[in-house]
């Protein structure tokens, strides 16, 4: 197996708002994916790729190997969602709430949230998972890990819950037979994650290719989301940290803070784009979300007199939009 430097350690990750962030208030944004277990070919995908977040499914793996690819992922920079349905909470919390990089998935129990609670001496991220009509409301679970495929609905639950949401469940690359959901074409789940993140907040990434798919085995990716993905991250990383999404000021998917605009078009074919800008000089760039180009135009001067800029567009669909400033 390749060996890769240690990643700097920022300490265990904490809810900030309706966001995360290191203990050293570095931001962090989960770029999720799931799998049975990180084996060592999944770490050795992993390592190659945007992920920094794994969730570890398997309820049947045994606690010491668990343990030992938790610590893996953590020596990788990568956090591990624990799911604990299934296990013996008190054994499992305890041996695993040492290391930093883990999170948990509790069943919808609260005597088994209690439990976790009353061995995690790490105080991790804590969550259930389910569908939008799930209680993610107690002030012990952190963030809301949510099972739909309409990740629009992703500002809807901040706005209620001001806590961070992640659509854990949103579909799956791939072709499987039985399942429409985890027969999705790469740039359709690539969109549904554009749009959760474009409405402030995050959704995973999955695999369902094959007769041992990645998300039920792990071992290797095939599809052809992870890359966007990386597109995604990057362009993400390049943002400031107050980035929130706006739905009083524009109708499409768009984050804002003060010099900074990011706009997701989805599937639509718009030929321009109005902006209502603060005075000043702004970079213009069209980024298209498939292709994974940045393509910069003219300048757009704001005077701040109400008559705002347009932005011309190719008419093409799965752009976004990036205004930045000078």
């Amino acid at each position: 197996m390749t060996h890769h430097p240690r990643p700097r350690d920022h300490g265990p990750v904490r809810v900030h708002g309706t966001r995360f962030r290191y203990a050293d208030g570095t931001p962090f944004h989960p770029w999720t994916t799931s799998v049975p277990q990180a084996d060592d070919d999944t770490l050795r995908a992993l390592a190659g790729s945007p992920f920094t977040k794994v969730r570890l499914l398997s309820a049947t793996l045994p606690l010491d190997r668990l343990d030992h690819q938790v610590r893996a992922l953590g020596a990788m920079g990568v956090q591990a969602e624990v799911m604990l349905h299934g296990r013996d909470i008190p054994e499992t919390v305890t041996r695993l709430a040492g290391h930093s990089n883990v999170w948990w998935c509790a069943p919808p129990d609260p005597e088994a949230q209690t439990d976790i609670q009353e061995h995690d001496h790490g105080h991790h991220p804590l969550t259930v998972h389910g569908p939008p009509d799930t209680d993610f409301g107690a002030p012990w679970i952190t963030h809301a890990s949510v099972r739909h495929p309409q990740t629009r609905a992703v500002s809807g639950l901040v706005q209620d819950l001001c806590k961070p949401v992640l659509v854990d469940d949103c579909g799956a690359e791939g072709d499987d037979p039985a399942d429409s959901e985890h027969a999705l074409p790469g740039a359709e789940l690539v969109s549904r994650i554009w749009e959760a993140v474009c409405r402030g907040g995050y959704a995973a990434h999955a695999e369902s290719w094959g007769p041992r798919p990645w998300s039920a085995g792990g071992g290797r990716l095939d599809g052809t989301a992870v890359a966007r993905v990386a597109f995604l991250r990057a362009v993400l990383d390049a943002a400031p940290p107050d980035l929130a999404h706006t739905p009083q000021t524009y109708d499409a998917s768009t984050l804002e803070a003060p010099g900074h605009v990011l706009q997701y078009l989805g599937p639509h074919r718009y030929p321009r784009r109005p902006f209502d800008l603060p005075e000043g000089t702004w970079r213009v760039e069209v980024l298209d979300t498939w292709n994974m180009t940045v393509r910069a135009l003219d300048d757009a001067c704001a005077t701040g007199t109400g008559t705002g800029a347009v932005v011309e567009l190719p008419a093409e669909p799965y752009l976004a939009i990036r205004l930045r400033r000078r």
